[in-house]
């Protein structure tokens, strides 16, 4: 498989979510490949482990502290970023559901998740696209963005119709950038999956006494790892599809319908 531009050793990636998890997973592998990382993420003494952690092995790494729900979150990024030769932009961070229902909780509940997995989102994918674009057009070899999405996007849940809503929305994002940006030299991959075991989710099962085994949760080094592998042959990396003819879960499938949507609405609007 032939790895993307956006992989570049000496070259940088951001993470947001980095500290842990499938965010540290993604640094870690990224680190190992050659490249600097700059790690995001809001706990400032899990962040300063994270980066020892990556600095392991013998790259730099830069750490910034924020919340992505804070309304200057895409400049900060921006501003910590701006004079890195950066080449990959890895979102990872997203509010998680909280297994309440919809009219159960105060509407400044769900607009704290809009923001974090629409609003922000969407504004650091516009303003690292373009950037990554603009380092083509300059002479640049290319770049990447990563989205990590869920299978939650596939639809509508009960006590999660906001946080799957957010995940349908980045999918369907992520798959028309893909479209957009790979012939202008960045590559774009959303990930999708059924469950990770991280911190979180074996913190969340330790109180209802369920053993993470019994989940079937993927390992993080292997979905970041795929993830990476998959930059340049999107528009996802669904390690859990069920067929490739499935039209919902197959990698091939998907790709097929937004590249023939893509070439309809050319037709369309010209």
């Amino acid at each position: 498989m032939t790895q993307s531009a956006a992989i570049a050793p000496g070259k940088w990636a951001f993470v947001t979510g980095g500290s842990d998890g499938l965010g540290l997973a993604f640094a870690t592998d990224l680190a190992r490949r050659g490249m600097n990382c700059l790690l995001i993420a809001r706990n400032e003494d899990k962040l300063a482990r994270a980066a020892e952690t990556v600095r392991t092995t013998g790259v730099e790494v830069r750490t910034l502290s924020l919340d992505l729900g804070a309304p200057d979150a895409v400049a900060r990024i921006e501003a910590a970023t701006a004079d890195l030769p950066l080449t990959l932009a890895v979102f990872n961070a997203g509010a998680e559901a909280s297994g309440a229902q919809f009219v159960d909780q105060p509407y400044a509940t769900w607009a704290a998740t809009i923001q974090r997995n629409v609003l922000f989102l969407t504004e650091a994918l516009h303003h690292f696209g373009r950037r990554l674009v603009d380092s083509v057009d300059d002479g640049g070899s290319g770049g990447g963005l990563i989205v990590v999405g869920s299978e939650a996007a596939f639809g509508g849940v009960g006590q999660s119709g906001i946080y799957t809503a957010t995940k349908g929305f980045a999918l369907n994002l992520g798959e028309a950038l893909w479209a957009e940006l790979t012939p202008r030299g960045v590559d774009v991959v959303t990930l999708l999956f059924k469950i990770a075991d991280t911190p979180m989710l074996r913190e969340t099962l330790a109180r209802r006494g369920i053993p993470v085994e019994a989940t079937g949760a993927s390992d993080t080094a292997a979905l970041a790892r795929g993830t990476i592998d998959a930059l340049g042959s999107g528009p996802i990396y669904n390690p859990d599809e069920t067929s490739p003819d499935d039209p919902v879960t197959s990698n091939a499938a998907r790709r097929e319908r937004v590249l023939a949507k893509s070439e309809l609405m050319k037709f369309f609007y010209g």
